[in-house]
C-alpha cells in the first residue's frame, strides 16, 4: 500500500483536500465500474472492462497484479503485467521496465532504465497526477533539458459527454518477450526496409514479395501463441475473419483487413485530391522527407535518445526533422503520398483530426447523401421543407469530427499512462541489439526475446548495413515521450471515421449490407455549375527524381472502391503510417481503432437521444466476425444495437 505520509512542508488543509478529492474520485469510479463490470469483450470486438474489482491504494486506484493463470478468451485483463516484472538479465543481476515505456529517464550502459527512476514513474501513473513532476529526467542533448513527458495527466481528465476515461479498457498488449511482439517487430523491420518503395509499383517488387512470405509464417506463429493473453488475433489485429487469418500477400501487406480496405491502392482516395475548404483550396501535396534518411541506427545515438527524448540537435519529437533543409528532398519538391516514408511524414506533423476533416469536406462537396436515418436525408420525412444545419447538417458533422477527437485522446491517454505503459518499438530494437550483439563494450544481456527476431531478413539486412539490430527510425529523435499502447492517432482515426460512416450514406438504401461505390460521389473543376462529373480515382506515383504525379486508376479497380472502404483505408493509412515511421506496433493501431469506434458510438447514441428530430445512425464495424463480415450497428433512441441485439451500454461490444 502506498504510504499516506505527507511530504514535508505539506499543510494539513492540503492533506484534507487530497483526501476529499480521493473520496470523490473513488465514488465516481465505483459508480462507473458498477455500470460496466458485467460487460465482456466479445470475439471480434472492442472496449469493455474486466470484472476484477479495483483496489484503492492511497490517492490512486490500482489494478491488482495479473494472475499467473491465463484469463478466459472473452474477458478483459487490465494489462500484460510487464510493468511489474523483474528480469534476470545476467547471473545475479535483475532489471525492471524491460517491457515498459521510460523514454527521457536515465538509463545505464545497456539502455536499461535506472530502477529508482522507473519506480517513481510507475508510482506517478498510479496516483492522481501530482507525482509526474517528481519523475527524474535523464541527461539532455546539445545543452537542452530532456524532453517533457507528454501529457501524462491527460487520461485523468473527466468528461461530461462520455464515460470517465478510466471506465474504458482494451485487451492487454502482447508481452514484450512473446512471439506476438517479435512478429510485430519483424513487420516493423520490413516497414523500415521498404520505407522508400513506390506504392505505384508495390506489387511488383521482390522485397515486397519476400516481406509477405516471411510475415505470413511469422504471423501464423503469433496467432497460435494463445498462452499470451494479448496474443495477435485475426479479425482484429490481422486480415481475415475472427476465426481464420488471411494469408499475407503483397496486396494486403501492412494492411489491417478492415471492410473494403484491401481493394485498390494502399493509399486512400481521400488523400489523393485537393480539398474545397470554403473559398479556399487545401493542397494535399506535401514536401517529403529525404529518401533513405533513417535515424537512431547507432547504439550511442539510440542510447542518448532514450535518456533525453531528443535528437543530436536537442530537438524533441514535436520538432523532429526540422533542424535544417537536409532532412527533406532537395529543391522544394512536393508530391502526394507515394511511399511509406510519405505516410510516416504525414502522421508526424498532422493535426490529429486533419485527415478526417478533409474527408468530411470531400464528402460534402462530392454531394454524398446523409444516412437514411437522418430526417433531412433525401428519403427523410423533413426533406421537403427543412434542412439540417447546426444539428444534423454540414456544420454539425464538421464540428463533430473535431469533437470526438479530443474525447478519444482523453480515453486513450488513460490507456497509455494509467494502464499499459507499453514500450515503443525503438526500445525493443535496443533489446534485440543488446541481447544479440551487445551494448558496445558492455556486453550482452538475456531478455528472453525469441532469438529468431534477430535472424529475419530485414534484421540481417540492417545488421549488415548499420552494424546494429536497432530499428531505423523515420524521425530524428525517434518516438514521442508517451507510451505506445493504445495509439492516439489510431483512436482518433477510429472515432472520426466512425462518425463519418454513421453520418453519411455508405450503403445502398434497399440493401444495408451493400456498400455504395466511391464513384457515386461527384466533383467539378470550377466553383460553379452543376456537380455532375463522376469523381476521379487515382493511384500515386513518383518518377526517378522523386517528382510525384497521380495516375488514373484502372476503371475495373476504381469501380470496386467503396465510400466505406476508402474511409476505412484512410483510418488504416493514418494508423499504420505511424508504424511505417517506427513508433507504433500493429496491435496498438488495430485495437485503438476499435476503442475509438466505441467512443464514437457512445457520442452518437447521445445525439440520437438529444436531437429533437430523433435521428438514427448505422455503420459496420472495423472488426470481423467468424464469417468474415463486420457487425452491423444501429443507434437510435440513445441505444446501440449490434447485429440486432440491444446492448445496455454505449460501450457495446463493437
Amino acid at each position: 500500500m502506498r504510504s499516506t505520509t505527507p511530504d514535508r512542508g505539506e499543510s494539513p488543509p492540503a492533506r484534507r483536500s487530497e483526501r476529499t478529492l480521493l473520496r470523490r474520485r473513488r465514488i465516481v469510479r465505483a459508480r462507473d465500474r458498477r455500470r460496466l463490470a458485467a460487460f465482456r469483450l466479445r470475439k471480434g470486438g472492442a472496449a469493455a472492462l474486466d470484472d476484477t474489482p479495483a483496489v484503492a491504494d492511497g490517492p490512486a486506484w490500482v489494478r491488482p497484479p495479473p494472475s499467473n493463470t491465463m484469463p478466459a478468451e472473452d474477458t478483459m485483463c487490465p494489462s500484460n503485467g510487464d510493468t511489474d516484472r523483474e528480469w534476470e538479465v545476467a547471473p545475479g543481476v535483475k532489471a525492471v521496465g524491460i517491457g515498459s515505456f521510460h523514454k527521457s529517464l536515465k538509463h545505464n550502459a545497456f539502455g536499461e532504465v535506472e530502477r529508482s527512476d522507473f519506480e517513481k514513474l510507475v508510482k506517478a501513473t498510479r496516483g492522481l497526477g501530482g507525482e509526474f513532476k517528481r519523475v527524474p529526467k535523464g541527461p539532455g542533448r546539445n545543452g537542452a533539458d530532456a524532453a517533457a513527458l507528454t501529457n501524462p495527466q491527460g487520461g485523468l481528465a473527466a468528461d461530461r459527454l462520455t464515460q470517465h476515461p478510466a471506465a474504458y479498457a482494451m485487451l492487454p498488449a502482447p508481452k514484450v518477450d512473446s512471439v506476438g511482439t517479435a512478429a510485430e517487430m519483424t513487420e516493423l523491420y520490413w516497414m523500415a526496409l521498404l520505407r522508400d518503395c513506390d506504392f505505384a509499383h508495390w506489387n511488383e517488387g521482390k522485397l515486397v514479395a519476400d516481406a509477405a512470405t516471411e510475415l505470413d509464417g511469422i504471423f501464423a506463429q503469433a496467432v497460435a501463441d494463445t498462452q499470451d493473453a494479448g496474443h495477435l488475433r485475426p479479425g482484429i489485429d490481422l486480415p481475415g475473419s475472427a476465426s481464420v487469418r488471411a494469408p499475407v500477400t503483397p496486396q494486403n501487406l501492412f494492411r489491417l483487413g478492415l471492410p473494403g480496405e484491401e481493394v485498390g491502392p494502399l493509399v486512400s482516395q481521400f488523400f489523393l485530391r485537393n480539398v474545397a475548404f470554403g473559398t479556399q483550396t487545401i493542397d494535399q501535396m506535401q514536401r517529403p522527407y529525404k529518401y533513405g534518411a533513417n535515424y537512431l541506427t547507432e547504439f550511442a545515438d539510440w542510447k542518448a535518445a532514450q535518456d533525453s527524448g531528443q535528437d543530436q540537435f536537442g530537438k524533441a519529437y514535436p520538432d523532429a526533422n526540422e533542424h535544417d533543409e537536409s532532412f527533406y528532398e532537395a529543391g522544394g519538391l512536393k508530391r502526394y503520398i507515394s511511399t511509406p516514408r510519405d505516410l510516416a511524414r504525414f502522421v508526424n506533423k498532422d493535426a490529429l483530426h486533419q485527415a478526417y476533416f478533409n474527408a468530411a469536406l470531400i464528402l460534402l462537396s462530392g454531394t454524398a447523401k446523409w444516412t437514411p436515418g437522418n430526417p433531412y436525408s433525401d428519403c427523410g420525412p423533413l426533406k421537403d421543407r427543412e434542412a439540417g444545419f447546426g444539428v444534423l447538417g454540414g456544420p454539425h458533422i464538421l464540428a463533430l469530427v473535431s469533437e470526438v477527437a479530443t474525447r478519444a485522446l482523453k480515453v486513450v491517454w488513460n490507456q497509455k499512462w494509467q494502464v499499459h505503459l507499453r514500450l515503443r518499438p525503438e526500445a525493443y530494437g535496443g533489446l534485440v541489439h543488446v541481447q544479440t550483439i551487445g551494448a558496445d563494450d558492455a556486453g550482452t544481456r538475456a531478455y528472453g526475446l525469441p532469438a529468431w527476431v534477430a535472424e529475419t531478413k530485414p534484421a540481417q539486412q540492417f545488421k549488415k548495413q548499420y552494424g546494429t539490430l536497432l530499428l531505423p527510425m523515420a524521425y530524428s529523435p525517434g518516438s514521442p515521450t508517451h507510451p505506445a499502447y493504445g495509439a492516439g492517432h489510431a483512436t482518433v482515426a477510429g472515432a472520426c471515421i466512425t462518425v463519418l460512416k454513421a453520418y453519411f450514406q455508405t450503403f445502398k438504401r434497399d440493401d444495408p449490407m451493400s456498400p455504395l461505390p466511391f464513384m457515386s460521389l461527384k466533383e467539378r473543376s470550377e466553383p460553379y455549375g452543376e456537380k455532375k462529373d463522376t469523381i476521379s480515382c487515382y493511384r500515386p506515383a513518383k518518377d526517378e527524381n522523386g517528382v510525384g504525379t497521380l495516375l488514373a486508376l484502372d476503371k475495373d479497380v476504381a469501380m470496386q472502391l467503396t465510400i466505406e472502404g476508402e474511409l476505412n483505408k484512410l483510418a488504416q493509412n493514418v494508423a499504420m503510417g505511424r508504424s511505417m515511421g517506427g513508433v507504433h506496433w500493429r496491435s496498438d493501431n488495430a485495437r485503438s481503432l476499435i476503442l475509438g469506434e466505441a467512443i464514437a458510438a457512445e457520442m452518437l447514441a447521445d445525439i440520437t437521444r438529444d436531437a429533437n428530430e430523433h435521428p438514427e445512425f448505422t455503420f459496420r464495424t472495423f472488426a470481423r466476425k467468424d464469417d468474415g463480415e463486420p457487425k452491423h450497428v444501429v443507434i437510435k433512441g440513445g441505444r446501440i444495437y449490434v447485429d440486432g441485439i440491444l446492448t445496455n451500454t454505449h460501450m457495446s461490444a463493437l
